[in-house]
């Protein structure tokens, strides 16, 4: 099982183990000429670790595995053992250009039938499947990729923006000597935040966010067409809390729209539709614990709000941590970045109680009584 990285488009050829003009008289089969190459095309997005980009794409290894068209019988990569996962060729870059890790793993064109090819980035090492349990399943029955997310800005933790890529039918007529396309695309979604107020009268201080009850996990099934969140099969049962990391060490804003999050820096984040918590049932307020058991998700901000000079939640000296209903709509697709804008104006106690409520008022006229006429000095 692997990964990658969102939004730069970057061509590279890839060139692989070549031989010396007897090799290739001796064997023709296993000649420079019929040696199968590989073009990455990939949009990388931003995650703690330095951005992949056009400018870096060759900093991110990546595995090839391939199969007959005909019959899915494996040609390229190692066999498939349960529990364990898959021995893709580890395809690296070379000072100038792509090539195999490994040259005793150099592939070549098989004299009939056509190849389907499956890519996974990043390539897979121990510390991946053991710190992430990442990892590949390619048999004739199923391709798939799994892969448990991480807070990694409150842990040691950094999560990687897992790509994929299938390119099916290719032999060497309709290939030639060109490089085989591999056009990646991402499996994970990313979130960040903005943030204001409700009006220009108040100021918010953001000193953390945290987002809670969400899955961390899942198996993503490669599909035919384009990924979507249906191509993941959910691991319900692990529910976590991911850390924002913030535009700076505390954001402050009144009602203009800031970056809350640092868009450098999004949350990488298994595609899923989430459960709002509800902080009300028949009238009864629903505390944070009951959300936690329910898998309702919403928003652990801890924060300051003044109008004009006055605190409204919080003081000068203290932050205070209030809780927000928090859901995503329609879901999160692969390969999109999601953003979100903060109103502040209140927020609910880890009872469900609302800690702030507007200040609202009634009103009522009177006619107005006519003057006495007769005024006496």
């Amino acid at each position: 099982m692997k990964f990658g990285k969102i939004l730069a488009v970057a061509a590279v050829a890839t060139v692989f183990a070549s031989c010396s003009n007897e090799e290739e008289l001796a064997n023709v089969g296993k000649s420079e000429s019929n040696a199968i190459r590989f073009a990455g095309i990939s949009g990388l997005s931003d995650t703690r670790t330095t951005p992949i980009g056009t400018h870096n794409l060759t900093s991110t290894n990546f595995d090839v595995m391939a199969f007959m068209s005909s019959d899915n019988a494996l040609f390229m990569g190692g066999k498939h053992e349960a529990g364990h996962s898959d021995q893709g060729v580890k395809i690296v870059y070379n000072t100038t250009a792509w090539d195999y890790d490994d040259p005793d793993k150099v592939a070549y064109w098989p004299t009939s039938g056509d190849v389907d090819f499956y890519a996974v980035s990043p390539a897979i090492t121990n510390d991946l499947v053991l710190n992430h349990y990442f990892g590949y399943d390619m048999t004739s029955a199923a391709k798939t990729i799994s892969y448990t997310t991480v807070d990694e800005y409150d842990s040691e933790g950094t999560n990687h923006d897992v790509m994929y890529a299938v390119t099916k039918g290719r032999n060497k007529e309709n290939n030639g000597t060109k490089p085989v396309q591999m056009n990646f695309k991402h499996i994970l979604s990313q979130v960040v935040f903005k943030a204001k107020t409700t009006s220009s009268i108040l100021e918010v201080d953001v000193e953390n966010v945290k987002i809670h009850n969400f899955v961390l996990s899942g198996k993503f099934t490669l599909p035919a067409g384009e990924p979507a969140m249906s191509d993941w099969k959910l691991s319900p049962a692990a529910k976590g809390a991911y850390t924002v990391k913030l535009n700076a060490a505390n954001v402050k804003t009144k009602n203009a729209v800031v970056n809350l999050s640092d868009m450098n820096s999004p949350m990488m984040l298994i595609p899923q539709m989430l459960t709002k918590w509800s902080t009300y049932s028949a009238d009864t307020a629903v505390s944070i614990p009951e959300a936690d058991k329910a898998k309702e998700c919403y928003l652990e901000i801890s924060m300051k709000l003044k109008q004009n000079d006055s605190y409204l939640i919080g003081s000068a000296a203290e932050y205070k941590t209030v809780y927000v209903p928090f859901d995503n709509a329609t879901g999160w697709e692969p390969g999109k970045r999601y953003i979100y804008t903060l109103i502040f104006g209140g927020g609910y106690d880890d009872q469900g109680e609302p800690i702030l409520s507007p200040i609202t008022f009634d009103a009522a006229t009177a006619d107005w009584a006519d003057a006495s006429a007769d005024v006496n000095f």
